[in-house]
C-alpha cells in the first residue's frame, strides 16, 4: 500500500510546479524534476510500511494512474507522463539486484550513505559531489550483489554493469527518502538535480532514469 498521506505537502507542491497552462513550457526546468523527486520520496516513504523500495510492474501501472489521478485533480497537467517521460519501470527496481530494505541496508554502508546526504551543502556538492559520490558507492555496492546470483559471466554481463548501476541509485534514492522528512528529501533530492544541471554530467545515474535529459 503506497503512503500518499506521508507526502500531502509534497503532491500540493507538485501539482503547483506542474500546472496545466505551465507544465509544457516549465518541464525540463521545474515541473519534471520535482514530478520525480515526488516519486522517490513516494516509493521510499512507502517502503517503511512495505519494506520494499520498488514496485513490481502491475502495483507500479496502479501507482502511477493514480499519483496521476490525484496530481490532475489539484490543477496540473492531464500529460505529465508524455511530457516528462515516466514509465511504469520506472518505478520497479529495474535490473538492481536489490529492492528489500533490510537486505540494502546489510548489503552497503548505510550510516556513511545517510551522514553524506542527510544535510548537503549546495556549494560544496556542486563542486565536491560528496553525496553523490556516496551515491555512486553504494549503487555499485547493490550492483555488484548480481553477479553472486547470476552463474555465467560474460561480456554480455559486464556490458550490462552500467546499467545495473543507474537502476541502483534509484533504489539509493528511495532508501535516501525513506530516512528524511518529505520535504527535506525533496530539498536534497532538488539539491542533486541542479548540481547535475550545472555539472552536466551524472544527470541520468542520478534518477528514477527518466529519458529527459535534465538530471
Amino acid at each position: 500500500m503506497l503512503n500518499f498521506a506521508a507526502i500531502e505537502s509534497v503532491m500540493s507542491m507538485t501539482s503547483i510546479d506542474c500546472l496545466a497552462v505551465f507544465a509544457p513550457f516549465l518541464a525540463n526546468v521545474i515541473c519534471c524534476p520535482q514530478l520525480e523527486a515526488t516519486l522517490v520520496i513516494l516509493l521510499g516513504q512507502s517502503s517503511k510500511d512495505t519494506n520494499m523500495l520498488a514496485l513490481n510492474g502491475t502495483l507500479a501501472k496502479h501507482c502511477l494512474s493514480d499519483f496521476n489521478q490525484i496530481l490532475v485533480g489539484q490543477g496540473a497537467s492531464d500529460n505529465l507522463q508524455q511530457i516528462c517521460s515516466i514509465r511504469p519501470s520506472n518505478l520497479t527496481e529495474g535490473s538492481c539486484p536489490v529492492k528489500d530494505v533490510n537486505e540494502f541496508e546489510s548489503t552497503v554502508d548505510s550510516s556513511k550513505l545517510l551522514a553524506a546526504c542527510e544535510k548537503i551543502d549546495l556549494v560544496k556538492e556542486c563542486c565536491g559531489q560528496i553525496c553523490l559520490n556516496a551515491i555512486s558507492e553504494a549503487a555499485r555496492k547493490l550492483a555488484l550483489k548480481a553477479y553472486g546470483l547470476l552463474s555465467i559471466v560474460g561480456s554480455h554481463t559486464l556490458s550490462d554493469h552500467s546499467t545495473r548501476v543507474n537502476d541502483c541509485k534509484s533504489i539509493v534514492l528511495r532508501w535516501l527518502a525513506s530516512k528524511l522528512d518529505p520535504s527535506h528529501a525533496k530539498e536534497v533530492l532538488r539539491g542533486l538535480s541542479n548540481c547535475n544541471v550545472n555539472k552536466g554530467e551524472l544527470g541520468v545515474k542520478v534518477k528514477l532514469n527518466f529519458s529527459y535529459s535534465l538530471l
